[in-house]
């Protein structure tokens, strides 16, 4: 699915798929298009007059409705937050609507009902004797009752004391247990996630955004600037657009493969894994200018950081090919 964002004269395309990773440098560039997504699939009034944000969205060369996609914005953790709390329009209020409805809860009702009954007809007894008085009691039903509760940590912690990583696994947790029950065709981003958890971390959330985009009709779209911030395995390639200086669309994994092995500077031989691990290192630096570090600029940030005791060496045995490619 191709995604064509304008800003007047200007043209920002992308792929998208179930995830979807809006790298590079050129951070303005992706806010942008972000914010563009967010306006367009959205309850967002545009004014009257001409402005750039103004049906500035195509899917696939086509104006779509702005229904096409129910939209959820993740900018930060209280973002995630507030979808766990009790606003009227949460995914945690969704979600308990659905297991109250799921869920037989007429039998306790009933015996919550005639406990209370007891306890006041027991207090109006005493409160007879004052005179002319007593209690009434209307019994709530049970989602009065349960929006009356606390939403904690199983410890009893408070939510926002809890590590990113868990905040960002609930929210992923709660949003599949909602669409099984209520499918739709939803778009999910989660902008700037390489500030709210570890490198690993995101590892592994891309396993899990993977296996939620198998099953439903869901795509996540991440942006990340830092480096190691990337999955670059063949079934997440297509779905990698670079914003730089120029931008890129990132091709199928083994055109990647072969345009390297066919064009590196001597007959080297590269294999898919050191391909990925080699990408994850530089995807952030493609598509843009002055990104090769110079051997001046590598020393100077050696000796800094050995003032620090972080120590690191080079382990390349570099070939005069590789060197002479890099000069010219």
């Amino acid at each position: 699915m191709k995604i064509d964002i304008s800003e007047y004269e200007k043209r920002y395309t992308f792929e998208l798929d179930s995830v979807t990773q809006l790298c590079g440098q050129n951070i303005v560039k992706k806010t942008y298009i972000l914010e563009s997504m967010r306006r367009y699939f959205s309850t967002f009034k545009y004014p009257e007059q001409h402005n750039k944000w103004r049906d500035n969205v195509k899917v696939d060369n086509k104006v779509v409705g702005r229904k096409f996609f129910t939209l959820i914005s993740v900018k930060g953790i209280s973002d995630i937050l507030a979808m766990l709390g009790w606003a009227k329009q949460s995914l945690f209020t969704q979600y308990m609507k659905q297991l109250i409805e799921k869920l037989d809860c007429q039998m306790h009702l009933r015996t919550i009902t005639a406990e209370v009954e007891e306890i006041i007809g027991l207090m109006n007894e005493k409160m007879n004797q004052l005179g002319n008085i007593e209690l009434t009691y209307t019994m709530s039903d049970v989602w009065d009752m349960v929006q009356n509760s606390s939403i904690t940590g199983c410890d009893e912690t408070l939510l926002e004391n809890q590590e990113n990583y868990e905040l960002l696994l609930i929210f992923l947790n709660l949003l599949e247990e909602i669409i099984k029950v209520n499918p739709k065709k939803i778009l999910v981003i989660l902008e700037n996630i390489d500030h709210l958890i570890s490198r690993k971390e995101y590892r592994d959330v891309l396993t899990k955004l993977q296996n939620i985009g198998m099953k439903y009709d869901i795509y996540f779209i991440l942006s990340t600037s830092i480096d190691g911030y990337i999955g670059c395995e063949p079934s997440l390639c297509n779905g990698i657009s670079v914003f730089g200086d120029v931008d890129l669309q990132m091709p199928e994994f083994d055109k990647i493969l072969e345009y390297i092995q066919d064009n590196y500077p001597y007959n080297k031989k590269i294999g898919k894994k050191q391909l990925e691990n080699d990408l994850a290192g530089i995807i952030h630096k493609i598509g843009q200018k002055q990104f090769l570090c110079s051997v001046e600029e590598s020393v100077i940030c050696k000796l800094i950081n050995q003032s620090m005791m972080l120590y690191e060496k080079w382990n390349e045995t570099e070939n005069k090919a590789e060197i002479a490619f890099l000069k010219t």
